[in-house]
Protein backbone atom coordinates (compact mmCIF):
# COMPACT_ATOMS: atom_id res chain seq x y z
CA UNK A 1 0.00 0.00 0.00
CA UNK A 2 2.83 2.58 0.98
CA UNK A 3 3.90 2.10 -2.71
CA UNK A 4 0.74 3.03 -4.21
CA UNK A 5 0.24 5.72 -1.76
CA UNK A 6 3.69 7.55 -2.67
CA UNK A 7 3.14 6.56 -6.49
CA UNK A 8 -0.59 8.06 -6.54
CA UNK A 9 -0.26 10.64 -3.92
CA UNK A 10 3.59 11.84 -4.50
CA UNK A 11 3.79 11.97 -0.89
CA UNK A 12 4.67 9.22 1.97
CA UNK A 13 1.80 7.69 4.02
CA UNK A 14 1.46 8.74 7.67
CA UNK A 15 1.22 6.72 10.36
CA UNK A 16 -2.15 8.19 11.11
CA UNK A 17 -3.57 8.04 7.54
CA UNK A 18 -2.28 4.22 7.70
CA UNK A 19 -4.32 4.12 11.03
CA UNK A 20 -7.40 5.85 9.49
CA UNK A 21 -6.94 3.18 6.31
CA UNK A 22 -6.86 0.25 8.87
CA UNK A 23 -9.87 1.51 11.35
CA UNK A 24 -12.04 1.98 7.92
CA UNK A 25 -11.79 -1.12 6.33
CA UNK A 26 -12.13 -2.84 9.41
CA UNK A 27 -15.24 -0.78 9.78
CA UNK A 28 -16.68 -1.87 6.81
CA UNK A 29 -15.56 -5.95 7.35
CA UNK A 30 -17.93 -5.45 10.53
CA UNK A 31 -20.70 -3.88 8.52
CA UNK A 32 -20.54 -6.51 5.89
CA UNK A 33 -20.57 -9.52 8.90
CA UNK A 34 -24.68 -8.60 9.08
CA UNK A 35 -25.29 -9.76 5.71
CA UNK A 36 -24.98 -13.18 3.59
CA UNK A 37 -22.33 -12.35 1.14
CA UNK A 38 -21.51 -9.75 -0.91
CA UNK A 39 -24.65 -9.98 -3.15
CA UNK A 40 -26.95 -9.81 -0.23
CA UNK A 41 -25.28 -6.48 1.21
CA UNK A 42 -25.95 -5.42 -2.54
CA UNK A 43 -29.37 -6.61 -3.25
CA UNK A 44 -30.47 -5.39 0.59
CA UNK A 45 -29.13 -1.53 -0.14
CA UNK A 46 -31.65 -2.10 -3.47
CA UNK A 47 -28.34 -2.27 -5.55
CA UNK A 48 -28.38 -4.08 -8.69
CA UNK A 49 -25.19 -5.28 -10.09
CA UNK A 50 -24.25 -6.32 -13.17
CA UNK A 51 -20.86 -6.95 -15.64
CA UNK A 52 -21.26 -4.63 -19.05
CA UNK A 53 -19.45 -5.14 -22.20
CA UNK A 54 -19.54 -0.79 -22.17
CA UNK A 55 -16.37 0.88 -22.45
CA UNK A 56 -14.46 1.29 -19.35
CA UNK A 57 -12.05 3.71 -20.58
CA UNK A 58 -13.95 7.08 -20.69
CA UNK A 59 -11.75 10.66 -22.03
CA UNK A 60 -8.46 8.42 -20.65
CA UNK A 61 -9.83 7.41 -17.23
CA UNK A 62 -9.74 3.68 -16.68
CA UNK A 63 -12.87 2.94 -14.90
CA UNK A 64 -13.44 -0.89 -13.03
CA UNK A 65 -16.69 -0.13 -11.88
CA UNK A 66 -19.01 2.11 -11.44
CA UNK A 67 -21.63 2.47 -8.34
CA UNK A 68 -24.59 4.81 -9.55
CA UNK A 69 -26.23 5.13 -5.99
CA UNK A 70 -29.35 7.25 -7.97
CA UNK A 71 -29.95 4.57 -10.38
CA UNK A 72 -29.24 2.11 -7.61
CA UNK A 73 -26.62 0.14 -9.70
CA UNK A 74 -23.29 -0.86 -9.96
CA UNK A 75 -21.59 -1.50 -13.08
CA UNK A 76 -18.54 -4.11 -13.41
CA UNK A 77 -16.59 -2.89 -16.77
CA UNK A 78 -16.29 -6.69 -18.93
CA UNK A 79 -12.78 -4.89 -20.33
CA UNK A 80 -11.27 -4.10 -16.58
CA UNK A 81 -11.62 -7.78 -15.84
CA UNK A 82 -9.78 -8.68 -18.98
CA UNK A 83 -7.10 -6.38 -18.81
CA UNK A 84 -6.18 -7.25 -14.81
CA UNK A 85 -7.10 -11.13 -15.60
CA UNK A 86 -3.41 -13.28 -15.21
CA UNK A 87 -3.12 -16.30 -14.29
CA UNK A 88 -2.25 -15.77 -10.87
CA UNK A 89 -5.55 -13.60 -10.82
CA UNK A 90 -8.61 -15.44 -11.91
CA UNK A 91 -11.32 -13.01 -13.33
CA UNK A 92 -13.81 -15.01 -10.75
CA UNK A 93 -11.51 -13.12 -8.13
CA UNK A 94 -11.31 -9.90 -10.05
CA UNK A 95 -14.53 -9.46 -9.86
CA UNK A 96 -15.26 -10.46 -6.14
CA UNK A 97 -12.31 -7.32 -5.26
CA UNK A 98 -14.04 -5.24 -7.41
CA UNK A 99 -17.21 -5.87 -5.65
CA UNK A 100 -16.13 -5.65 -2.36
CA UNK A 101 -14.26 -2.22 -3.13
CA UNK A 102 -17.47 -1.15 -4.41
CA UNK A 103 -19.39 -2.59 -1.29
CA UNK A 104 -17.01 -0.53 0.47
CA UNK A 105 -17.81 2.73 -0.66
CA UNK A 106 -21.40 1.77 0.15
CA UNK A 107 -20.75 1.23 3.72
CA UNK A 108 -18.70 3.67 4.60
CA UNK A 109 -20.10 6.52 2.26
CA UNK A 110 -18.65 8.76 5.12
CA UNK A 111 -14.50 7.92 5.08
CA UNK A 112 -12.55 11.00 4.33
CA UNK A 113 -12.09 11.82 0.85
CA UNK A 114 -8.09 11.60 1.30
CA UNK A 115 -8.03 7.47 2.72
CA UNK A 116 -11.11 6.33 1.29
CA UNK A 117 -9.79 4.59 -1.96
CA UNK A 118 -6.94 2.97 -0.18
CA UNK A 119 -9.69 1.91 2.59
CA UNK A 120 -11.89 0.53 -0.16
CA UNK A 121 -9.02 -1.36 -1.17
CA UNK A 122 -7.47 -2.83 1.98
CA UNK A 123 -10.71 -3.49 2.48
CA UNK A 124 -11.56 -5.62 -1.07
CA UNK A 125 -8.02 -7.56 0.12
CA UNK A 126 -8.76 -8.26 3.71
CA UNK A 127 -12.97 -9.44 1.99
CA UNK A 128 -11.39 -11.78 -0.27
CA UNK A 129 -7.83 -13.05 1.06
CA UNK A 130 -5.81 -11.23 -1.08
CA UNK A 131 -2.41 -11.49 -0.09
CA UNK A 132 -1.26 -8.33 -2.13
CA UNK A 133 -2.75 -4.74 -1.87
CA UNK A 134 -5.18 -4.43 -5.24
CA UNK A 135 -4.75 -1.00 -6.14
CA UNK A 136 -0.85 -1.47 -7.28
CA UNK A 137 -2.72 -3.25 -10.23
CA UNK A 138 -3.55 0.03 -11.58
CA UNK A 139 -0.11 1.19 -11.57
CA UNK A 140 1.99 1.48 -14.42
CA UNK A 141 5.65 0.17 -14.65
CA UNK A 142 8.40 3.04 -12.95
Amino acid sequence: MRVWWRRRRRKELSAEQFRQILRWAEQAAGALSHYGSLEDCLQQHGIHWQISQSPHIVAGVRMRAQLDLNARRLTVFAGALDELQTGQRPRKVLERVILSHEVFHLLCPECPGAVHEAAAHWFAALVTGLEEFPGIWDLTPE
